[in-house]
């Protein structure tokens, strides 16, 4: 009986596990104990939020600053432009063709360009032929033309012989004249001298006339009248003489005056082709200079590169369009320039940037994934904002230049021959600096904090 009891109390179930037996399952799980899965997944994700902490605190992130652009010259771009305003007569190249040096870019209408040295040339033979004409007057010398194939300088020559010929022969007519004149003077003048000699003469007979009239007109031998015919005929010889010696005196004088006016008619006429020379020569030394200066403009007809270069931009004017002086007809960038790469940078980013930050640039022609990306520095800012593009646009948002020099250009699978052109496209990651992932966060917050709920 007593082992039956006890084995009856052995059997009966506890008083909770009796309880349970009338509870349902669910109080049954909230019962049951927790499984150490559970107790260790809260572990795992409370070090997972630690570790996310520290990640945030210590994982530096790069600042990077993005710009775009193309790829330049250090060297100034060369600029085709007119001299004169010319029509465009062919246009032998386009925008992005790589050209020689000496190669023909294009040509213009020479027609001006040539009437001004044919011009200039018939003026300097002209004034050949008159330099020539002169020289030979000052010399008295015969007149030589230069020689010369061209038949217009010949005809000059002719021309200029002919007047040779007319200015010499008014010479000799006016010399002869003068000639003519002081001989005629000096007969005048030898005559007038012969006749006071003999005035001279007749006037000591008329004396002693006179005196042996008074001789016997005192003795009372001959008449007073006899006296006064005598005293008469002396004075009338007398009056003759003075005016033989007068009209000497006059001739003399006369004479003088010829001879010099002759000797100045030769120094006027020595004096003005000398002048005429002086003049000419001085016009020949204007005309070749501007021979010179039109021969230039006429070879400026043809444009031609100076180097090695690659066309960057041409203006919007066909073969026939006028060019105008000194308007652009394109504008060349020369290949044995280095290369450097020119960004825009807007106005948000340009206080983050300094000359030698380091500076990632990608060729918009290859995908850097591939073919990797060329290593540069930021080597200069612009000063100011431009509010126009390269075209003279206007600009939505101003934005600021920079210069990239690219110092490791060292490209992947790129084609053997492959060099940098001017004009390439390209984007520039600048590198700026580091910042942790929490200051990103927490700088984002509190800029909204410190920009939220302020409206007017």
């Amino acid at each position: 009986m007593k082992s039956f009891r006890s084995r009856a109390r052995r059997s009966d179930p506890a008083p909770d596990q009796l309880v349970r037996l009338f509870q349902s399952e669910t109080a049954e799980i909230l019962e049951s104990p927790e499984p150490s899965g559970v107790r260790a997944t809260v572990y795992v994700l409370a070090g997972f939020m630690v570790a996310l902490l520290l990640v945030a605190v210590f994982v530096r992130l790069d600042r990077v600053v993005y710009s775009s652009g193309q790829v330049v010259t250090t060297q100034s771009t060369l600029v085709i432009q007119a001299l004169d305003p010319s029509l465009i007569k062919t246009i032998e190249v386009r925008e992005g063709e790589r050209v020689k040096a000496g190669e023909v870019l294009a040509t213009l209408d020479p027609t001006f360009a040539s009437a001004d040295v044919s011009a200039l040339k018939s003026q300097i033979a002209s004034l050949d032929a008159q330099i020539a004409r002169c020289e030979a007057e000052l010399a008295k010398g015969p007149y030589l033309p230069p020689p010369t194939t061209d038949p217009a300088a010949t005809q000059y020559g002719q021309l200029q012989k002919s007047y040779y010929t007319q200015r010499r022969a008014q010479f000799d007519a006016q010399l002869h004249a003068f000639d003519e004149q002081v001989a005629q003077l000096k007969a005048t003048v030898a005559k007038l001298q012969n006749d006071q000699v003999r005035y001279g003469d007749r006037a000591k007979l008329a004396k002693e006339v006179e005196d042996m009239r008074a001789t016997l007109a005192a003795a009372q031998v001959g008449s007073r009248l006899n006296l006064l015919t005598a005293t008469d005929t002396k004075t009338e010889l007398l009056r003759n003489a003075e005016y033989a010696h007068n009209s000497l005196i006059e001739n003399q004088h006369q004479l003088e005056s010829t001879i010099s006016n002759r000797d100045a008619f030769i120094q006027q006429s020595l004096a003005q082709t000398s002048q005429e020379l002086v003049t000419a020569r001085g016009q020949r030394d204007t005309a070749l200079q501007q021979l010179e200066k039109a021969t230039k403009h006429k070879d400026l007809v043809r444009l031609e590169a100076l180097e090695d270069s690659v066309v960057l931009k041409m203006a919007k004017l066909s073969v026939g369009s006028v060019l105008k002086e000194g308007d652009p007809l394109m504008f060349l960038a020369p290949l044995r320039s280095p290369m450097e790469a020119e960004v825009k940078i807007t106005t948000h980013d340009v206080g983050f940037i300094r000359p030698g930050d380091p500076v990632k640039v990608k060729l918009d022609t290859f995908n850097f994934i591939e073919h990797g990306m060329i290593e540069g520095t930021l080597r200069w800012i612009s000063e100011g904002a431009f509010t126009v593009d390269d075209n003279g646009a206007p600009v939505q948002e101003p934005y600021y230049k920079a210069r990239v020099a690219l110092n490791d250009v060292n490209l992947r699978d790129v084609p053997k021959d492959f060099r940098l052109i001017p004009g390439m496209t390209l984007s520039g990651d600048i590198h700026i600096g580091t910042r942790s992932i929490l200051m990103y966060v927490v700088s984002g917050a509190l800029r909204g904090m410190g920009e939220a709920m302020r409206e007017p």
